[in-house]
């Protein structure tokens, strides 16, 4: 072969598919050319040094995208745990900056203003609530807990008197969010009986239907209070011939060893009776009412001072002034109070009329309720809860809660 006949197989000589008659011709004319020799190792120093760059680029695509396959899996592995480690960190460090903030500035929007802070606002507003329409039903041991994210809980206990002790009937418990209130009562016997009622003058003195009703339930009520016996105490309701001052009420039942403990006051609505054709007005129905307790929240000094029955007077007008400012989340806590005349109005009537009784509710010594049939001024009562005999004073008394 020839220089020239060799160049033309020189590809398929290196690639291995020249046939083995030409490659042996090939071999002869390299052992006798040194120039197809120089260029036989070059063509070999290019394909080493080719070989030696895929080698070094197969080995670098190894070390980085050609792991092995378990190594592979455990580095993703360990990579996804490491990113989930860090989002669950950051989630629960927001969670935990966001409470820490939103609980400080729920404590601010609570509780700024002392006194005049929403949740002492709220808490107020269902004590005098409960306690100007629920006869002989009042707030004790309130609670107020600030929580996160604008909540706060309100929890209080019910009682009412009977006799010389006060007796818990229930738990009230109060959620708010933002200026919403929604309160739940526990009674501890399921429900609250509404047994406590009032006539008022106008039905007594103007419908003369009711007054056969009127006569024979006040004869059950004073036969009830003479079969009782002795060694027990009870709580009334009685109702008045005509609108009294609190004064005046007081004098009308001086004599007897007996507690005020609810005075029915009227507020200009009453004598229509509840709006279903009914002369009883009780919890529930268009009644307010002063309990002695209530006094406490709007006079300073409440009752131990002179002029008990001015300070009964004054703190009721309060109470009702109070409620009318506040009478969205009122009604919202009584939603049963009359819309046909807002609060407002029934304290400009208590303003320009004065404060004026139609029944108490009293509680003492059953054998001395009895002795109230004698008197002339009441027109109608009704007997509530009767229970053993406790008018005399304990040297010592309490309560456990825990």
């Amino acid at each position: 072969m020839e220089c020239k006949d060799v160049e033309n197989k020189w590809q398929a000589y290196f690639d291995g598919t020249c046939s083995e008659e030409d490659e042996q011709l090939i071999d002869e004319h390299l052992n006798s050319c040194e120039q197809c020799q120089h260029r036989l190792q070059m063509e070999i120093g290019q394909q080493e040094s080719q070989a030696i760059k895929e080698k070094s680029r197969i080995e670098h695509k190894s070390r980085v995208n050609g792991l092995p396959i378990k190594k592979q899996k455990q580095l993703l592995r360990r990579a996804k745990w490491k990113n989930r480690f860090t989002n669950a960190f950051t989630i629960f460090f927001l969670f935990i900056f966001t409470t820490l903030i939103s609980g400080l500035l729920t404590g601010l929007y609570y509780g700024f203003g002392g006194e005049d802070g929403k949740a002492h606002q709220a808490t107020q507003v269902v004590k005098t609530a409960t306690e100007m329409t629920m006869p002989n039903v009042y707030l004790f041991d309130s609670t107020i807990n600030i929580k996160a994210y604008f909540t706060a809980e309100i929890q209080m206990s019910i009682k009412k008197q009977l006799g010389g002790n006060s007796k818990t009937i229930g738990q009230l418990e109060g959620n708010m969010l933002l200026n919403k209130l929604t309160v739940n009562r526990d009674w501890y016997d399921g429900q609250y009986d509404l047994n406590l009622s009032f006539i008022h003058p106008y039905f007594s003195s103007n419908q003369l239907e009711e007054q056969i009703d009127l006569e024979r339930t006040l004869h059950e009520t004073w036969g009830t209070l003479e079969m009782l016996p002795e060694g027990t105490v009870a709580e009334l309701v009685v109702s008045f011939d005509e609108q009294y001052d609190i004064q005046e009420v007081n004098d009308l039942l001086s004599d007897y060893d007996l507690d005020i403990v609810w005075y029915a006051i009227n507020t200009g609505t009453e004598k229509d009776g509840t709006g279903y054709g009914s002369p009883y007005l009780t919890a529930g129905d268009d009644l307010f009412g002063i309990h002695d307790y209530a006094v406490f929240d709007y006079i300073e000094g409440g009752l131990t001072d002179s002029g008990g029955d001015g300070k009964r007077e004054e703190a009721f007008k309060k109470g009702l002034k109070f409620l009318a400012e506040n009478e969205q989340m009122t009604k919202s806590y009584m939603p049963f109070i009359d819309d046909n005349i807002s609060l407002t109005e029934r304290y400009r009537y208590a303003e320009t009329h004065g404060v004026k009784s139609y029944g108490v509710v009293v509680t003492g010594p059953t054998k001395e309720l009895f002795k109230l049939q004698e008197n002339e001024a009441i027109t109608y009562a009704v007997v509530g809860e009767v229970d053993f005999y406790n008018w005399n004073s304990a040297p010592t008394s309490g309560s456990i809660y825990y």
